[in-house]
Parts: C-alpha cells; structure tokens; sequence
C-alpha cells in the first residue's frame, strides 16, 4: 500500500467515525428530551383534568343541588364563588396555554426560558388559588345558607382550614419545586450535550 492510499483510507474512516458521532449524539440527545417530554406530557394532562373537572363537578353536583333562593346571603355567596371559580378557571386556561407552548424541537435555551416561565406561572396560579379559597369556600357556605359560625360548622370549618394549611405546606414546600428541579435538571443534561 502506498502513502496516498493510506491517507485515503484513514480519511474514509474519519468521516465515517464523524457520521457514527453525530449518529450517537443525535439518538443520545432523542433520549435525553423524551424524559422532559413525558413530564410535560403529564402535566399538560392533569392541567386538562383541572380545565374539565370543575365544569363538570359544578355541573353535576352543584346545580342540581342548589337551591334558589331571593335573598341577600345567596346572592353575594353566588358571586363570591362564581368571580374566585372564574379567575381560577381563566388563569388555569393560560397555564394551560403555556404549557402546550413548549417546543423540544426548538434550542435548549429556549426550552429552558419556557420551563421558568411555566414554573413562576404555576407558582403564581398556585398562590393565587390559595389565596381566593376562603373567599369561594365563604361563597358555597353562603350559598348553601350553612351558617360559618355556628357550633354545627365549627367541625367542618377547622378541617377546611387543616386540610388547607397541610395543602399549602405540601404545595410550596415539596411538589412544586421537586416537579420543575427534576425537569430543569434533564434539560441540564441535555444542554451538557449540546455545549460538546
């Protein structure tokens, strides 16, 4: 074999090494998005289930049972629950929105950026909720002419507020941040990728 034949070989078998490297990284970098992609996929589900849920709970539960009253307490408990119901609703539909936004196909920072977004949002939708609560609880006890009160509600009253504080805790403490410190630590991997 002469020089020239070597060198021809061994060029041939660079490009071919080259072309099984960036096969690699492309199979390796489909693996690494497809674990974001199924937490998002997930979310995207349960928000859907939260878009689905309380029509159907106010449809079914809440109108059948409500009993029509002309007066002053069932008047400002219907509006009371139905303003906190519908901004929780519009801000669970843009969270929503949000959320069918993220592209996998588009550049890692890009994908990151979308994830903060969509945390601080979440985050936002979560607090927001905590915080109308009492007013729409107030609004269906109202509604209901269940007196808040009373010796009778004393029990419900204090297990809405335990179940509340031990929801908030949770919420804040644990669920939220483990979900997106998961997800933002898989796009790292990714981004680790891409930056070789």
């Amino acid at each position: 074999m002469e020089l020239t034949e070597l060198k021809e070989m061994w060029q041939q078998n660079d490009k071919k090494l080259s072309e099984n490297t960036r096969i690699n990284k492309e199979v390796l970098k489909r693996m690494l998005i497809s674990k974001p992609e199924k937490r998002i996929h997930g979310e995207k589900i349960k928000t859907g289930v939260n878009l689905i849920l309380p029509v159907a709970l106010i449809l079914l539960i809440l109108v059948p049972n409500i009993q029509y009253r002309s007066s002053f307490d069932f008047y400002i408990g219907m509006l009371l629950f139905g303003a906190v119901s519908s901004l929780i609703y519009y801000w669970t539909i843009r969270y929503y929105m949000l959320i069918r936004n993220i592209d996998f196909s588009s550049s890692v920072t890009l994908i990151k950026k979308n994830i903060k977004k969509l945390e601080k949002y979440k985050i936002k939708l979560k607090k927001l909720g905590y915080v109308l609560m009492p007013f729409g609880i107030t609004g269906i006890f109202l509604m209901g002419k269940i007196p808040l009160f009373s010796t009778e509600s004393i029990l419900p009253v204090t297990l809405i507020v335990l179940v509340m504080i031990v929801s908030i805790y949770y919420t804040f403490k644990y669920s939220i941040f483990e979900q997106f410190q998961k997800l933002n630590s898989e796009i790292k991997a990714l981004e680790e990728l891409e930056t070789e």
